[in-house]
């Protein structure tokens, strides 16, 4: 791409977020007060913008985190990372760690100290009934527990946590390692059994959640034998003859399954649990998998191929670039960006006219109809996507622990 071009993809991605932050900013702060979708999602998208663009301004940021902490004091809110408690004490930690709150008068770290041991005990709940969901179960607390300062409770915590995830593994016959999808809950005696692989709810989450363990250095010796046994079954599902290197779910008798392209499911989101764990074990093999999944992927483009019918984060247009470019920087292929062009071009062309409130619409599809609908949050919304754009004008990209990329 030369250099005019650049400048003016720089500046229409500029004028975007403006729009983006506008609309974000004009929203109440209320009782949604969720990471994904509400105030505490806001607050994060509005300091990332708020450091890049110079604006000192954090009384609104403030406002935001104020009323999601009333409302964990008000016992309203579930427990859980995606839409409760651990999601909003995460932003406030995250917010401080990374110097987003210097001008705070009390230490976020005591505001929240008392969580700890609740949503430990409420982690173990889930993970003993083989709810291991990091956005809706219980393996979110372990994002919490690492942006706490490390004490010796918290190393008991997370090695009891890994210990509980560990009793709730499958193992199969060839070595591998995997956990049953509970489906959210909804998944009722008599079903098929359904392992997911994805990383918004399966075991490529797993995976990412025990490196960061890891890197830490808390239970090292479960959280390798866990990483290598599930990446190896993993490898063993993948699919013979199909556009995508791996299937969305897997049964008992593993078939080709076709997946999206997004962060949530599929390639992806999948590689960069091998590139990952590579780089924490130090496996060349796992590497190569990272590599030879993503360079696979950029020549699907259609609707029908990727499954992309938005702009979001989580399985749009948006999610898509991002990942192709922090790929394209780590792996040096200019196949991985020119695709990340591509879908940030799909994204600034999905933006509504100027005269429109609503910027971004974010897809669903209910018995078999397409509905477009506004959405300002992090995982499907319009937020999400603002954080993606201000990553394209190199603004710090630490956010994205919260999607496990890092």
């Amino acid at each position: 791409m030369n250099n005019d071009l650049i400048i003016d993809q720089q500046t229409s991605v500029e004028t975007l977020l403006h729009r983006i932050y506008k609309h974000v900013a004009e929203q109440p702060v209320d009782e949604s007060v969720s990471l994904l979708d509400g105030q505490a999602g806001f607050a994060l998208f509005e300091s990332y913008y708020h450091r890049h663009f110079g604006i000192n301004d954090t009384s609104r940021v403030w406002d935001r985190l104020g009323a999601s902490i009333d409302a964990i004091s008000s016992g309203k809110v579930v427990h859980t990372f995606g839409s409760g408690i651990t999601g909003i004490a995460w932003s406030l930690l995250h917010l401080a760690n990374n110097g987003f709150l210097d001008d705070s008068e009390d230490d976020p770290q005591e505001i929240i100290a008392a969580l700890d041991e609740p949503l430990f005990m409420l982690s173990m709940d889930n993970l003993s009934v083989g709810d291991f969901d990091y956005l809706h179960g219980g393996l979110g607390a372990c994002l919490y527990f690492l942006e706490r300062r490390p004490t010796p409770e918290i190393d008991a915590y997370l090695t009891k946590l890994v210990a509980q995830l560990e009793a709730i593994a499958v193992k199969k016959d060839n070595g591998g390692t995997t956990w049953v999808f509970t489906n959210f809950g909804q998944r009722k005696p008599g079903d098929l059994i359904d392992y997911n692989i994805g990383l918004s709810h399966g075991t490529a989450s797993i995976v990412a959640i025990l490196c960061l363990l890891y890197n830490r250095g808390y239970a090292q010796s479960t959280c390798a034998r866990l990483i290598e046994g599930t990446l190896n079954w993993m490898w063993s599902c993948r699919n013979k003859q199909n556009i995508a290197v791996f299937p969305s779910r897997v049964l008992d008798e593993p078939r080709d399954e076709f997946s999206r392209l997004g962060w949530c499911y599929g390639d992806l989101g999948i590689a960069n649990a091998f590139g990952m764990a590579g780089e924490t074990l130090r496996n060349d093999h796992w590497k190569q998998i990272a590599d030879y999944t993503l360079l696979k992927t950029p020549s699907r483009r259609s609707r029908k191929d990727t499954s992309i019918s938005d702009a979001g984060f989580c399985h749009g247009s948006a999610g898509a670039s991002y990942l192709y470019s922090r790929y394209a920087t780590r792996y040096q292929a200019p196949a991985l960006e020119e695709a990340s062009q591509y879908w940030l071009d799909d994204t600034l062309s999905r933006a509504a006219p100027t005269y429109e409130k609503d910027i971004f619409l974010a897809h669903s599809r209910i018995n078999g109809a397409d509905l477009y609908h506004p959405n300002l949050g992090l995982l499907e919304g319009e937020s999400g996507i603002g954080l993606a754009l201000l990553t394209h004008l190199g603004a710090s990209p630490a956010w994205e622990r919260l999607f496990l990329l890092s």
